[in-house]
């Protein structure tokens, strides 16, 4: 893959996992925003934490396949996404109820942080390899 590719990934990566820190940590209670109601009988809550976490397999994927140059890393990259997103989500919520006071740790933010990593894994899984080649396959194709 093209360095500045794995530039890019690697970038995409350090933004995405700040960002999740950010929004896990942040007090939302000073903004108005309330995600305590429900939809569909699941809290709004919920909602934001499985859109928070969906793309965690897709870059962590991407990053462990392409931007690591450690040959284990690269062929479990799939199980290697799983655990880590799943303990991630699981020191997320534990930092919330250990160091944060205006946060709270929760068994069910970090499910549904779970099912989306879960989900995400699997779409990588199934998709991830071929969409890359064919990606690969039209950016050389482009530049000739």
């Amino acid at each position: 893959m093209f360095k500045a590719a794995k530039i890019l990934i690697n970038t995409l990566y350090t933004v995405y996992l700040g960002m999740v820190l950010f929004f896990c940590f942040y007090k939302f209670s000073s903004t108005g925003l309330d995600l305590s109601n429900f939809f569909l009988g699941i809290r709004l809550d919920r909602y934001a934490h499985f859109i928070m976490f969906f793309p965690y397999p897709f870059i962590t994927w991407l990053t462990c396949r392409y931007s690591s140059n450690n040959r284990f890393i690269k062929r479990h990259a799939i199980v290697i996404t799983l655990l880590s997103g799943i303990a991630f989500a699981c020191l997320t919520e534990v930092c919330q109820d250990q160091f944060f006071k205006s946060r709270q740790g929760d068994v069910y933010d970090f499910l549904a942080d779970s099912v989306a990593i879960v989900i995400g894994t699997v779409i990588v899984s199934l998709a991830g390899t071929p969409a890359v080649n064919y990606f690969d396959r039209l950016i050389i194709k482009h530049s000739k």
